[in-house]
């Protein structure tokens, strides 16, 4: 049998609206999990995810005021990664066609066994672990399209040997743009993950591109039209 000592380094997101079924689950999670947050629809849990660290999401489809389906397609605009397994009742083709495309781990039919959402647990922390230390232990060398070196690990940017003089801000966006260089990053997205809930202006991340822009050139980071920004990297 499995052991799950790992996960006391974790958090889960239990959302369910049936109290019987919340307290069961707390219950039994928290004697592995670091912290067991709970919501007991929607909006709560989306409000949860985003303010607190969440490693992984268990949560119900049907709930009031707003949906399981509902609450992780507006997560995927901020979170693209969190895992997610669903609980329902409900196996109809409708119900699967709106979970299909929010990029879940798994989805369970009520009732659930407790075995194999742990068991679905260990396989995600464990992946989530060794990406972890995959990332802790790459280079992290990157080449912009106009020969601008970027060095994540040591946090150096530099052009033929000169250095470019970053404030923090303006490296936590090009580490983020580097990072999800295969996506586009809305304006949304960027405010949430550089201040994450902090109050600040509507062209606070308009004016931090222009000033990334004004140090590693204008062409190192795209406009797409109506979406966001996207970082120019040699392939």
């Amino acid at each position: 049998m499995e052991t799950y000592d790992h996960f006391k380094k974790y958090s889960i997101l239990i959302a369910e609206d049936d109290p019987i079924a919340l307290n069961s689950l707390v219950n039994i999670l928290k004697r592995y999990f670091k912290n067991v947050i709970t919501a007991t629809n929607g909006y709560e849990a989306y409000d949860n995810a985003l303010s607190q660290k969440v490693d992984i999401i268990l949560t119900d489809m049907r709930m009031p005021y707003q949906d399981g389906a509902d609450f992780i397609e507006q997560l995927r605009e901020f979170d693209l990664n969190v895992p997610v397994i669903f609980m329902s009742a409900h196996t109809d083709s409708k119900t699967l066609l709106r979970v299909i495309p929010l990029n879940i781990t798994d989805y369970l039919v009520k009732p659930i066994q407790i075995e194999k959402v742990l068991s679905l647990c260990h396989v995600l922390l464990k992946k989530k672990a060794a990406l972890s230390e995959e990332q802790h232990t790459a280079k992290h060398l990157y080449q912009l399209n106009n020969g601008v070196h970027v060095d994540l690990t040591h946090k150096v940017v530099s052009h033929e040997g000169t250095m470019l003089l970053l404030t923090k801000k303006e490296f936590e966006l090009l580490s983020l743009l580097i990072k999800n260089r295969h996506s586009v990053l809305s304006k949304t997205q960027i405010e949430y993950l550089l201040w994450s809930g902090e109050v600040i202006s509507e062209s606070s991340v308009k004016t931090l591109v222009k000033k990334l822009r004004s140090k590693i050139g204008e062409d190192a980071i795209e406009t797409v039209k109506n979406l966001g920004y996207k970082i120019s990297l040699l392939s």
